[in-house]
């Protein structure tokens, strides 16, 4: 078993946190649970299974990351979510990977299922992430949402294998989570300094949902792929309009005032109160 610990995120996770650990032993003797004052019983189950569970207040993702990676046994980091499961031809090419470069960053797919049907096509079929790294070479970005592993002339390289998703219980969870997302997006977005105009909230949600359906060939997956597709465009269309808002409230701001009245990140407060997955 190669020196890999795995570090794993969670707020609200008991329906799966111990799937996610027994999973993670897969290819990793260090397990370590960063939780966000879950109010289940995800803490008790994790150190059931054998996990180092530290409970800090919320502060973005990446902040957990880094967290978590700060304090576990190796260097190199499996960064993993509750609701993805190891496979085993990515436990097998985990286990002979030399490790010996920490500027390298390893990438595979993510496997997303929706409900217990795989989705195989689509901007959801076609998903690569970056998880494995050397923390003294890498860390993740601290930006709002969508955090970003990086460091100074990392090499991504691709290996086999992939990750099972299990994050979509239906198209309303689905749905849900994109209306979350875009707020998100929207306030790391002005908080980025980026503009918007007519284009970006027309044409963007008409690109990606076409992108998602046609190029990605999502229309293989039938009305899902269809339904999929809307969502996506529905999710652009959000997170511009959003902005939109974030940036007319801050224009019409006295100069001494920092503060925009709405926030996506209260609701996202609030949206995270069940469940990080």
């Amino acid at each position: 078993m190669n020196p890999v610990s795995v570090v794993i995120i969670t707020r609200n996770e008991e329906n799966n946190i111990v799937d996610c650990i027994r999973s993670a032993r897969l290819v990793s003797d260090d397990i370590i649970i960063v939780d966000a004052l879950s109010a289940d019983d995800t803490v008790r189950l994790a150190e059931n299974e054998g996990a180092r569970v530290y409970s800090v207040d919320w502060k973005g993702y990446g902040y957990a990351r880094n967290y978590g990676a700060a304090h576990a046994k190796h260097n190199w980091i499996l960064a993993l979510d509750a609701d993805e499961r190891m496979t085993p031809v990515l436990t097998a090419t985990i286990a002979r990977q030399a490790l010996n470069d920490p500027t390298t960053i390893y990438c595979f797919k993510r496997v997303n299922y929706l409900g217990e049907r795989r989705i195989r096509y689509g901007t959801l079929g076609f998903e690569t992430v970056k998880r494995i790294y050397n923390r003294r070479h890498c860390s993740w970005d601290l930006t709002l949402v969508h955090e970003r592993l990086t460091g100074a002339q990392a090499i991504r390289k691709i290996i086999p294998g992939h990750i099972a998703h299990y994050g979509l219980k239906n198209l309303e969870d689905y749905r849900n989570k994109a209306v979350v997302y875009a707020q998100m997006s929207a306030e790391k977005y002005l908080l980025e300094g980026k503009r918007n105009n007519w284009i970006k909230r027309l044409g963007s949600p008409l690109f990606n949902s076409v992108k998602s359906y046609v190029f990605q060939l999502g229309f293989l997956d039938g009305k899902q792929g269809f339904q999929i597709a809307s969502i996506i465009a529905y999710y652009t269309w959000l997170k511009y309009d959003c902005l939109q808002t974030l940036i007319s409230e801050a224009n019409a701001l006295p100069q001494t005032e920092t503060e925009v009245s709405f926030s996506p990140a209260r609701k996202i407060e609030a949206a995270s109160n069940s469940t990080f997955s």
